[in-house]
C-alpha cells in the first residue's frame, strides 16, 4: 500500500507548516519508492545497500593506506585524505537514510535527526568540492613556481580547517529550514524529513544558490585551472641545465598526477550533473513529478533513483581511479596488505609459541607431581624444578 500518491501532492502546500498534515497537502521533494513495484524495490534496496558498503570500506582503505604512505606526495596527502573522509560522510548520512525514507514513504528515525542528517549531506558534497579546488590550486602552484615556498603540514591543515568551517557554515541553513513535518495517515501520525520555506520563491532562491556554490562555479574554476596547468605542463622547462631525459620523466610524472585529478574532477561533474538538473527542474516545474498512467509513474520513479544512485555512486570511484591511475597508491596499497599479513603471520607464531611453552609447563609439572615423592619437611621436589616461563616474541 502507498503512503504517497503523487499526483494528489502539492509541492507548496498551504498548510506546509501545520503541526498535523492531511496527506493532500504535505510537501514531498522526491518520489516514494513505494511508487514502484516490489521486484523493483528489492533491487533498488539492493544497490544501495552494496554502494554504502562498498562507499565505506573503500574509503577507510584509501584513509588507512593514505595515512602510512611513504610514496604518495606529502602535499597531496592530507587533500586525498579529506575527500576520502568526505566520501565516508556520504556513505554514512546519505545513502542509508535516503533509501530508507524512499521505502517506506516516512521518515522513521528520531525527529530532531532529520535537520542533522540534511546538514551534513550539505556538508559532505561542500567538503569534497571544495577539496578538489584546494587540489588543483595547489597542483597549479606547484607546476608554476616549483622553487617557491614549500607547502607545509600546518598550511595544508588550515586549509582543510577552513574548508570544513566554510562547508558547515554554508550547509547550517538546513539546521534552520529542515524539520521531521508530522502528517496523518490512516489515523496514525509520520513524519515527513523536507525543507520548509515560508515562499516557493525562497525555495528556488536557495536551490539556485547551493547548485551555483557546490557545483557550477567550482567545476567552472577547477576547469579553468586544469587547462592553464595543462598548457604550462605542455611549454613546461625545468629550471637549470637543459636536460632532455630529466624534464621528460618529470614532465612525464606530472601529467600522470594531473590525469588523475582531472579524472576524478571529471567524473564528479558527471555523477552529480543529472541530480542537480532533477532537482532544479523539479522545484521550478513541479507539475513535471505528476503522472497519469502506471509506465509514467515508474519512468518517473526510476529516472530520479538513477540519478540518485550515480551521485552517491561518486563515493566510491575515487578510490578505485587511485588504484588504476596511480603506481604510488598501488605500492602504498601492496604494502599495507604486505604489513597486515606479517603481522598476522607473528601473531599466529606467537601464540603457537606460547601454547607450546604452556604445554611443555604442565607436562613437566604433572610429570614431576607423579612420579617424584615428596621431601622431608612436606614439600614437594616440583619446587626445585626450574621450568622456562613463556616468552614473546
Amino acid at each position: 500500500m502507498n503512503l504517497v500518491d503523487m499526483n494528489s501532492v502539492d509541492i507548496f502546500g498551504s498548510d506546509y507548516n501545520d503541526t498535523i498534515f492531511d496527506l493532500k497537502n504535505v510537501s514531498f521533494d522526491y518520489p516514494s519508492l513505494e511508487i514502484v513495484e516490489e521486484p523493483i524495490q528489492t533491487a533498488l534496496v539492493t544497490i544501495f545497500s552494496v554502494t554504502a558498503f562498498f562507499s565505506l570500506a573503500s574509503n577507510v582503505c584509501v584513509i588507512l593506506v593514505l595515512s602510512i604512505s611513504t610514496r604518495t606526495s606529502r602535499e597531496l596527502k592530507s587533500f586525498l585524505v579529506n575527500l576520502a573522509v568526505s566520501d565516508v560522510l556520504m556513505a554514512v548520512f546519505s545513502i542509508p537514510f535516503t533509501y530508507t525514507m524512499f521505502l517506506l514513504g516516512r521518515w522513521i528515525f528520531a525527529p530532531w535527526f532529520c535537520p542533522v542528517v540534511l546538514t551534513m549531506q550539505h556538508v559532505s558534497v561542500f567538503v569534497s568540492v571544495y577539496t578538489l579546488a584546494a587540489i588543483a590550486i595547489d597542483r597549479y602552484k606547484a607546476i608554476t613556481d616549483p622553487l617557491g615556498s614549500r607547502v607545509t603540514a600546518s598550511r595544508n591543515g588550515m586549509v582543510i580547517a577552513s574548508i570544513w568551517i566554510c562547508s558547515f557554515f554554508l550547509s547550517s541553513v538546513q539546521l534552520i529550514v529542515s524539520r521531521a513535518r508530522p502528517f496523518r495517515y490512516d489515523n496514525q501520525v509520520y513524519y515527513d524529513c523536507t525543507e520548509g520555506w515560508d515562499t516557493p520563491l525562497a525555495g528556488q532562491i536557495y536551490t539556485i544558490f547551493i547548485f551555483c556554490v557546490s557545483f557550477f562555479f567550482p567545476l567552472l574554476s577547477l576547469g579553468f585551472t586544469y587547462m592553464v596547468i595543462g598548457l604550462k605542463l605542455w611549454r613546461r622547462h625545468v629550471p637549470g641545465n637543459a636536460d632532455t631525459a630529466r624534464d621528460s620523466v618529470n614532465v612525464r610524472a606530472k601529467w600522470k598526477v594531473i590525469k588523475m585529478l582531472l579524472t576524478i574532477v571529471i567524473l564528479f561533474a558527471l555523477c552529480w550533473l543529472p541530480l542537480q538538473l532533477f532537482i532544479l527542474v523539479f522545484y521550478f516545474y513541479p507539475e513535471l513529478a505528476t503522472y497519469n498512467t502506471e509506465s509514467q509513474r515508474n519512468i518517473y520513479a526510476i529516472s530520479y533513483f538513477a540519478c540518485l544512485w550515480l551521485a552517491n555512486a561518486n563515493s566510491f570511484v575515487n578510490p578505485l581511479i587511485y588504484s588504476f591511475m596511480s603506481e604510488n597508491f598501488r605500492y602504498d596499497l601492496k604494502d599495507v596488505i604486505s604489513r597486515i599479513f606479517r603481522i598476522c603471520r607473528n601473531e599466529r607464531s606467537r601464540f603457537r609459541r606460547d601454547l607450546s611453552v604452556r604445554t611443555t609447563h604442565s607436562r613437566i609439572f604433572f610429570r614431576q607431581s607423579r612420579d617424584t615423592p615428596p621431601s622431608h619437611g612436606g614439600q614437594s621436589s616440583i619446587e626445585l624444578v626450574r621450568v622456562p616461563s613463556p616468552k614473546y616474541v
